[in-house]
């Protein structure tokens, strides 16, 4: 069962296709090879995965922070990354996002980002954003809401009550 708001959408029409700001974005692309947008938002009570045509998502689920997945950046290595995981029954959709934060003198930040779709522990694809388009704001929106829900980071042990 996809857990969407089907009446909202119907009513609200293709705006409810953005992030209520800018700073809600977790990240926001266009796969690589494709005309399909992926959207993850930070909202005030869940976080939101949308995939599909621009304005018009084929695929809308909504994670409450109490049960989202989430992994923050541990603040080591080459990149700077993030993942969230939203579940729709025996499937599980991990999208990440980041950019590189050692690059050569001649070379600019890459960013990157995609999802990974899986079922029963099994991944069946996995799609690539284009470099290009992504749009990475990490560190605070999925954190915040985890921290709402009273969650807190602790390293080496994840999110604790």
């Amino acid at each position: 069962m996809i857990r969407c708001l089907s009446l909202f959408l119907l009513v609200a029409g293709p705006a409810v296709a953005d992030c209520s700001t800018s700073d809600a974005t977790f990240v926001q692309c266009r796969i690589a090879g494709s005309t399909k947008i992926l959207e993850v938002c930070a909202e005030q009570d869940a976080a939101v995965y949308r995939f599909g045509p621009s304005g018009r998502p084929e695929m809308e689920l909504f994670e409450p922070y109490a049960m989202l997945d989430y992994q923050p950046w541990p603040g080591v290595g080459r990149d700077i990354w993030e993942e969230a995981s939203f579940r729709n029954e025996e499937y599980r959709y991990t999208v990440f996002a980041g950019v590189e934060r050692q690059v050569g003198d001649t070379e600019t930040s890459q960013r990157f980002g995609g999802v990974t779709v899986s079922k029963d522990g099994k991944d069946l694809a996995r799609l690539e954003c284009d470099p290009d388009t992504v749009t990475f704001g990490f560190g605070t929106g999925l954190s915040d809401g985890k921290s709402r829900a009273g969650y807190r980071w602790l390293p080496g042990e994840g999110w604790v009550r």
